[in-house]
Parts: structure tokens; sequence; C-alpha cells
């Protein structure tokens, strides 16, 4: 350790440059230190910051990373070195704490934030492995003699801000302290993480790609939240002025005169229940920007659960803002739309740590970010604090990990200064499942009042059990109808059934006739055809019958005399109303709820009432329409909440024992304590959407066709076509990964020519594989020969 004395100490070299040019290590800590601190320092941990900074890269005095830095390939752990130096030095009253909520960081600000004392499902060696390897002593005592002799001051344990824990336990409340205490500490590492991980990759950028660096840093032309604030009320108010005089309109501007006065109260936890047509969406982002700019927060942060709804929401909110003021961030955003390459780069960047004043986002991004433990996901989170956290369609909350969310709201609202607006037309019945005890305040003061206005738009008709031709007749014989069906297979036979029945000639001409199909099974590019051709003949007065899948009960902007919707959870239900006489035109549209009674029978479906989510959603709604004698209103949808979270149990709402774990007070016994953290552990369990899919590209019509060329071509120049997934994605359907192991041994997915992409099968331009009225076509549609496994 001794032969680095007297050598210069880098931390990152630059290819083609002399290391006389290399980034000193000196330099990089003290830079990624300051970064650090004044992220931390908007929840109040600035002396963490620096602390995190000054150690992280500790282990590059090692002799044989720097020997990396002129070619060695040696395989050098240099975080291990850093986390054990802050291990060793920072203590409190509590124990060793403080030292661990930093370790972890420090370990993990490459590869992720390991598990403390077990190895993950990833194979990656625990916290305490590491920390015991051979040569960390040895290295961490190099370390400190460096910073020694270069004159770094390292921060002392007693200037280290207090931690929650030792706050909860100064106020005397044991068993505060060790529930959200510790559920605190886990959350305060992981924001530490996040400060430690941007800082880090922003000075390594400004060392190793300084035009890069220059964007981000040189970004001016964002509105500031005031600014946004005041654009959106000019924007309201003309909106205002022009409206027709009309109920709807009515109950609207008063929503949003109850947003924008609510938005001079203090931080915390809010409600917004306004029915399905009340203006909810610009009416809650009125009061986020309003808010925000009262209490001097940074930003706004709208998330959705359905990334289709997220791309129209972003579209809304960009033809009043400008596209530079909002931060579009989810899986199947593709930078490349932007046309101008100065925007282009400021908005990845901008994604990488939402550092922008406007982000829309999905649930998943947001929800699945928070409990992570990988750098890349996490670096985003320190902006999340002194922000405003709208979440739409509220109820949409898995109900598994419903607990440990709940938990993570109320931690952001009381330690992060973070306001959190639960917005739905169904508020879920909440009280009494936040873990720690949160009273959310409600926004709009005349919930029953609109609840009686709006709700008179629509008449609830229960039709109890009807065959499948019964309901093909009752759709057949409407001018204009919206039929939700709960599968996909349902909705695939009630339409074609109905295209027979009208006697048109085939399912690809039924568009031709104002019949239509919107399932999953179709592109989001193709969903977004229909959807334009159906808006069209509702306003024109064509005929439009519609049949459906539950895609378009949220989000989704059209307006029909009559819906027939199967039974289903009462919000689902509720929400389907809101596509039924949208705009109050007539005095009231009708709302149809039923079920197939023969959909056994005809192979439809299995069980009617069967163990799966969905199947207990239904049966709680049919169990209150009975005891309601035999009639629905919205009114129901509380008494449907109380049901499903109250039938849950605890255990239901944690089903995966997440919320327990990062409780369990068995973290405040351990030796050393918290070293039984688990952040790959949390990682893992936190999945928002359980059974993933598999997006499978189908070169369908002219879009799709050239799509595949433009694949096909850059891969022949050695393009990865992993670089096209982004691109491909709204021309991409999901597919379950045992389907597609199916469909792949059968021929009709190609997994290879283009992998990791996986393509659907060309023949004849896809007819044979997709439909332009149903999207994809089972295998025995297609090609029978080909189909033999």
């Amino acid at each position: 350790m001794t032969a680095t004395e007297n050598s210069p100490i880098y931390a990152h070299s630059r290819e083609g440059s002399d290391p006389s040019e290399w980034q000193s290590l000196e330099e990089h800590l003290c830079n990624v230190a300051e970064l650090a601190s004044q992220f931390a320092a908007s929840f109040g941990y600035e002396n963490w910051g620096r602390a995190l900074g000054l150690f992280h890269d500790a282990g590059k005095v090692n002799p044989a990373f720097q020997r990396r830095l002129f070619g060695s390939r040696e395989q050098v752990d240099h975080g291990a070195p850093g986390a054990s130096a802050a291990l060793f030095r920072y203590t409190s009253a509590l124990g060793d704490a403080n030292g661990c909520l930093l370790a972890f960081p420090i370990a993990g600000h490459h590869g992720g934030m390991p598990n403390g004392l077990k190895g993950g499902d990833g194979g990656r060696t625990p916290l305490i492995k590491r920390l015991s390897a051979d040569g960390v002593d040895d290295v961490v005592c190099a370390f400190l003699d460096y910073a020694k002799r270069i004159g770094i001051t390292l921060p002392d344990s007693s200037e280290l801000e207090p931690m929650p824990l030792e706050k909860l336990a100064l106020s005397g409340n044991i068993a505060t302290a060790q529930t959200r205490g510790i559920f605190s500490a886990s959350v305060l590492s992981r924001m530490l993480f996040s400060c430690l991980v941007d800082a880090d990759y922003i000075d390594t950028e400004r060392y190793i790609a300084p035009n890069v660096a220059a964007t981000r840093d040189g970004v001016t032309k964002r509105r500031t939240i005031a600014e946004l604030s005041h654009l959106l009320d000019r924007h309201m108010d003309g909106i205002m002025a022009s409206a027709a005089q009309s109920m709807v309109n009515k109950i609207r501007a008063e929503v949003l005169e109850e947003c924008r006065a609510a938005a001079r109260g203090r931080r915390g936890i809010y409600t917004l229940t306004v029915p399905t047509g009340g203006g909810k969406t610009l009416s809650s982002l009125s009061f986020a920007l309003r808010h925000a700019a009262a209490n001097g927060m940074d930003r706004v942060i709208y998330a959705i659960p359905f990334t289709s709804i997220v791309e129209q929401t972003a579209r809304v909110f960009s033809e009043v803002f400008g596209d530079v003021n909002v931060l579009e961030h989810h899986s199947n955003y593709d930078f490349d739309l932007i046309e101008d390459d100065e925007v282009r780069l400021s908005v990845r960047l901008a994604a990488q740590n939402w550092d922008a004043p406007l982000i829309v986002t999905t649930n998943v991004q947001l929800f699945e970010s928070l409990f992570s433990n990988k750098p890349g996901k996490c670096r985003k989170l320190h902006n999340i604090a002194n922000s405003v956290i709208v979440l739409d369609e509220a109820q949409t909350l898995p109900d598994g990990l419903l607990t440990v969310t709940l938990a993570m709201l109320e931690e952001l609202a009381a330690d992060y200064n973070v306001t959190v607006l639960l917005c739905t037309a169904t508020q879920p019945a909440l009280d009494g499942l936040w873990p720690f005890g949160a009273h959310p305040r409600e926004v709009v003061s005349c919930q029953d009042d609109l609840d009686i206005e709006l709700g008179s738009r629509v008449r609830f008709v229960v039709d109890g059990d009807i065959r499948e031709d019964e309901l093909v007749d009752a759709l057949s014989a409407n001018h204009q109808v919206l039929c939700i069906l709960g599968t996909k297979k349902k909705a695939r036979v009630v339409f074609e059934d109905v295209v027979r029945r009208m006697g048109v000639a085939g399912t690809d001409v039924a568009a031709e006739h104002g019949i239509f199909h919107l399932s999953a099974n179709m592109t989001p590019l193709h969903r977004s055809e229909v959807l334009d051709s159906v808006k069209r003949r509702l306003v024109s007065g064509d005929r439009c019958i519609v049949i459906s899948t539950q895609l378009v009960e949220a989000g989704v902007d059209i307006d029909f005399p009559v819906v027939y919707r199967e039974v289903a959870g009462a919000d689902s239900l509720v929400q389907a109303a809101g596509r039924c006489n949208r705009e109050g035109r007539l005095d009231q549209g009708i709302v149809h709820i039923f079920e197939i009674s023969d959909e056994f029978e005809n192979g439809l479906s299995g069980k009617r009432y069967d163990a799966s989510w969905l199947g207990r959603m239904k049966a709680i709604t049919k169990r209150l329409i009975d005891a309601h004698g035999g009639a629905f209103d919205a009114a129901i949808s509380k008494e449907f909440f109380e049901c499903r979270y109250g039938a849950a149990t605890a255990v239901g709402l944690d089903a995966e024992g997440l919320y327990g774990d990062m409780v369990s007070s068995a973290l405040l016994e351990a030796r050393p304590v918290f070293g039984t953290l688990d952040f790959e552990h949390y990682a893992e369990k936190y999945r928002i959407i359980e059974d993933e899919t598999v997006p499978v590209f189908v070169p369908w019509g002219e879009k799709g066709r050239l799509l595949l060329e433009e694949l096909s071509d850059a891969c022949s120049r050695g393009v990865p076509a992993s670089a096209f997934a982004v691109k491909l994605q709204q021309s991409s359907v999901g597919v379950a990964s045992w389907r597609l192991a199916e469909l792949v041994r059968a021929g009709v997915v190609d997994a290879n020519t283009y992998a990791p992409i996986y393509v659907y099968a060309t023949w004849h331009d896809c007819h044979e594989t997709y439909s332009s009225a149903v999207g994809l076509l089972e295998p025995e549609e297609g090609r029978p020969m080909t189909l033999i496994c």
C-alpha cells in the first residue's frame, strides 16, 4: 500500500489522453461530496451527503485499481473499502446505524445496494462478506493516510444530522420507533444512495463527456413552477370562459376552484375524489402547481397506472406548457421522436434523474424506483424530495403491495417534504390502512353534491344473467354502443358474433360498417387508429358499435349514449360509466351491468367466480348488488372498497411480506445494527406487474413494414437490434412468456434474426398472424402446417 504514497492517485482516465490530464481522486471525491451534499440538503441530510462523496471511492487508492486505469484487467471491489471506512467511523448512541446507512450506498454505488447478510437471488455478494474480504482493511488504512496527506477533512459522527430513528426514539414513542423508524432508516439509506450515484455520474460525465455535461448544466429554457402555474391558470380560464353552459361544465368549474383554494394548504397527503367527467386531470394539476409554488417546492410528478394514459396526458400538458417543460418518462417512450438534437439530448438527460419541473410517468416507474436497489433507477429519487406527487386512478394501487406502498407515501410526506394527492373517481377506503396513521385531507368539500349531479348523467340497469346471443342481439340493435368484457377472449367472441349478426361479410371489413374491437392483442398504434375512427363516428353520428376489454375504462375520452359492462369490481363499473353521456349532452345515458349466463358452456371462461383477484372483485360486487335489491349506483363503490380491503386481511395487503420484512424488530436486534437490511431482496419483491409479458414486434401495415426494413438495414450494418427496442414498442404486443415459447417453437415468432427482439412472422404482410380487426391471431387461425411442434 505504501507504494502509492508519492504517486498521483487517479479516479478516472480518458481515452487518448496523457495521465497528466486524468482526473485525480482528490478532485473527484471533493466534487462528488459537494454535489451529494447539495442534493441531500433538500431533505435535511447535507453532511451525510458530504460524507458519502468523500468516502465512496476510497477503494481507488488500491494499487490494483490504479493499475486498471493503465490497462490491467485485475478485478477490484473499490466500493467495499469506502463502505468499511464509513461503517467504522460513524457510530451513534443507538449503535452503528449511521455507519450502516452510509455503507450500503457506498458499497452499491456501481452495482446496486446489496443485502446485508444473505446473498441475493441474482448471486450478488452480501455486504458483510464484502467488508470482511481479504485486503479491505489495508485499503481502508491507505485511504485514511491519503485523506490526511492531501488535507481532506472527513466529517465527524457528531456532524451528521440525526437520523429518523434517533428522532423518534427521543420522542419517547417506542412503538413508532420500532416500526416507522426502521422503515424510515431503509428509505433514508436509499435516498442517500440516490444523492451519491447522481453526484458520481454527473461529475464523471463532466470529465469524460464535457459536451454532454454542458447540455445538462446549460438547460435554461424550462419554466419555473410559478410560471407553469400561471400558464395553466390562463389556459383553464380560457376553457371555462368559452365552455357551453351545462351541468357538467358547471361542476368542472366548481372542482377547479376547490383545487385552487386547497392548494394554499400545508404539505401533506390529500385526496381528490371527482366523478368521471368532472375535469379531474387538469384540476389536479392546478392544485399541484399552485401548491408547489406556494410551498417553494421543486417539481410536480404526475403518476398514472397505464402507459397509454401517460402518453395522452403528456400530450395535453405539452400543449399547455410546451414540450421542453414536460418530461414524459416510461418504458415505451421513444426519445428519437424529438427532432431537435439538443432538445432530444436534454430530455434524455432529464429522464436520468428527473431534473425537470413537470414529470409524467407510470406508477411502475415511480414506485419500483422507490423500492429499487439499482443506481440507474434510484438516481432520480433525491429529486422526488420537495415535490408534489399526483397519483391518478389511485384505486389501481395493487392490493398485495398496498401496505408497503402507503408506508412509502407516508414516509415521503413526513421526512422528504413531499405532498401526495390521491386522485380517483372511486376513492379507495384507506381509512385505518395507513400503517403510520396518516389522515389525508379531501380537496373537494361538496362530494355528495358532485355525486348526485354527475351521477344523474347515467342510469344503471342491472340485467343480471343474459345469454351471449341475447347480448349480441342487444348490441346489434343499438346505433352507438360500447360493450366492455372482462377478458380478451370474450371480447373477441362477442365481436365476431355481432359482425355475423349484422350481416357483415367478415371481421376485416367490420370497421367500414362501424363495428370495432379493442384489446391488448392489438398494438398500441393499431388501437390508437381504431379509437380515432371511433371518435370520428361518434361525432358524426354514424353507427359505432365497440366491443372492448377494460382498457377503455380509464383515460380514454369517448362518449357513448349506451354502455354494457360485464360485472366486475364496482370501481370498474363506475369507470365504465364514465364513457357514457360523459359530456352530459343527453338527459341520461344508460349503463347495463350483465353476466353471460352460458359462458362456461361455450368456452368463454371457466368458473364464474374463480379464486383470482378479478374473480374475488367480481364476487364482492355481485354480493353488494344483491344486498341492494339487485340495484347498483356509484355510492356502492365505498362499500366495495371496505369489503375488498376488509376481506384481504393484513397478510393480503402485504402479500409478499415486504412491509413485514422492512419493519421487523429483528433489524434493531441485529449486530451490526441494520446488518439485516436487504435492499436487493426488497427490490425483487416490489413488482407491480407480477406476470410480465414480453414485447413482440408486429410488422403490420405500412408503418410496421418500414420499421422492419429499418431494423433489418441497421442490423446488417452492425447496429445492435436492442437499440430499436423502444422505437418498436408502439408496434408491439405483449405476450406471456409461456405463450411466447410456444409461438417460437411453432415458427410463428422469430427469436433469432433480430435477437433480442422478437418478431412475428411476416407471411403475406402479417395477414396470417395479425388481423386488422382483432390483432393477434391464434396459431390455428394462421398457417396450421407450420404449427406442429
